[in-house]
């Protein structure tokens, strides 16, 4: 019989514990510095009854402007924040134009938008990997002088309640550079009544017996596991699973370089094994069609009990426990897979997932004032209480025995595991981060559409890679963490 691995911690209180024990590893600041203009900061959209000292005041200063937030679809967090518009412009008198974007069109749209310098798009969402591209091309604002100024952000705000850690992710060169609103995880979803239909008692240890499980629950009625295969999307789930293969080097560049600027993901032995690795599971294991499965696919088929396990972000989890868009909302449990001699400390995603200003807004005024709305302790904790975030970025609000109360039964263990084994990198955080993804999405997308020998897949890869870091003027010297 297999028996669980058991977790550093197995209650909730112990998130904030990880926390606190990374917090002395890593610290994040604010510089100081006179804003342009001055504002009242406004309260947020949580269950308080009383808003903070400082909240928005009659002045309105940006009353009647209107400002473009654009942010994902079909994700209860921001689904939830759209409620609260109507209140934050009772408050400021600033009208939000919010755009839901899907995941794909986000990922397309925005850093267009950002390179041609669109003063339509004030506010946007995304994840912090997307910093070094972000600083590298300046098409992100600073928001030190925004922080730093008490006119338009009191104390009240708190900004050294986001849990250093996760804000770490969303600094640069001592600036920072977008506000974390929650901090996704890598976890797997698992369906424990196919899971007993199988005979399987535990989830799985080891890369083997994740495929070995696969197997066993692959039949004609649904799919083993799933994973977003698709090129636009492959890298993010498939960087879960190479962590489990590939040593982790450095808090800049993660699994992807060491400091001599290697690539690791494409360096033997490793390579290969993960390779083999993703190929058979994904071929024997996966949907059909799983070369084309977005994050939106594996969800659905999840939901409809046509697939028994998904490893994804952990953002999804209130869309899979409602039973309204679910038939499996009771027989989902959670599960963090422990890290692997190859990898041993910091095997697990932690994507810390910012709101951004665009540095070519002509309203970063008003932008800023939306942006300390959605992040601040009331709106994180009426989001907890809708059930809409299981991941906060505050501490005062992770540590809340009412985010405790509204988590699922098997998530706090895994939450747990994940921050004490973190790794933060899904992107290295330099200015090329974005550029090489082509080349590793298109071995990703090979390794499950051809029967190209793994070595030259990956070695494929990596002569990718390492040609657009030549052409960047790579190697160069090491960044300073």
């Amino acid at each position: 019989m297999r028996h669980r691995v058991k977790h550093r911690y197995l209650a909730f209180a112990a998130v904030a514990a990880t926390t606190a024990v990374l917090a002395t590893a890593c610290s994040s600041s604010s510089s100081g510095g006179g804003a342009s203009s001055s504002a009242p900061a406004v309260s947020g959209g949580g269950t308080s009854s009383s808003a903070p000292s400082g909240s928005a005041s009659s002045a309105q200063p940006f009353a009647g402007q209107t400002i473009t937030m654009e942010t994902f679809s079909a994700v209860p967090e921001f689904d939830f924040y759209k409620t609260l518009m109507p209140e934050f412009t009772k408050q400021t008198g600033i009208k939000v134009n919010y755009v839901q974007l899907p995941v794909a069109s986000m990922d397309q749209k925005v850093p267009l938008q950002l390179k041609a310098k669109d003063k339509g798009l004030d506010v946007f969402t995304t994840g912090s990997e997307n910093i070094g591209a972000f600083v590298g091309n300046t098409s992100v604002a600073p928001l030190d002088e925004y922080l730093g100024d008490t006119a338009q952000t009191p104390a009240s705000y708190d900004f050294k309640d986001i849990a250093p850690p996760v804000e770490a992710a969303c600094q640069q060169g001592g600036k920072t550079y977008c506000i974390a609103s929650h901090m996704g995880g890598a976890v797997l979803y698992y369906n424990t009544k196919m899971f007993s239909e199988a005979g399987i008692t535990a989830p799985p240890n080891t890369p083997d017996e994740l495929y070995q499980d696969a197997k066993k629950l692959t039949t004609k009625d649904h799919a083993g596991f799933c994973v977003r295969g698709d090129k636009s999307q492959a890298l993010y789930d498939a960087f879960m699973l190479w962590n489990w293969f590939i040593p982790w080097n450095n808090p800049t560049t993660g699994t992807y370089f060491n400091k001599d600027w290697n690539f690791l993901i494409g360096t033997d032995p490793q390579a290969t094994n993960f390779g083999s690795f993703y190929r058979k599971l994904l071929k024997e294991t996966a949907p059909k069609g799983i070369s084309t499965y977005l994050v939106t696919n594996c969800l659905q088929d999840f939901q409809q009990g046509r697939v028994a396990m998904w490893q994804d972000d952990s953002g999804t989890i209130p869309s899979v426990l409602d039973p309204k868009q679910s038939k499996v909302a009771n027989d989902t449990a959670f599960w963090a897979m422990p890290c692997q001699p190859a990898n041993p400390t910091n095997c697990s995603l932690v994507q810390p997932f910012g709101v951004w200003m665009n540095n070519a807004s002509e309203k970063k005024g008003a932008a800023w004032q939306l942006i300390q709305f959605i992040t601040n302790k009331q709106t994180q904790q009426g989001a907890v209480a809708a059930k809409a975030l299981l991941t906060p970025s505050r501490n005062s609000v992770i540590t809340d025995p009412a985010t405790a109360a509204v988590l699922p039964k098997t998530f706090p263990a895994a939450l747990s595991y994940i921050l004490a084994h973190p790794d933060v990198a899904l992107l290295p955080f330099i200015p090329e981060g974005v550029a090489i993804i082509p080349p590793i999405s298109n071995g990703l997308s090979e390794l499950i559409t051809t029967n190209t020998a793994v070595p030259d897949v990956m070695a494929k890869m990596k002569a990718g890679v390492n040609a657009i870091m030549k052409q960047a003027g790579y190697p160069k010297p090491f960044p300073s963490s």
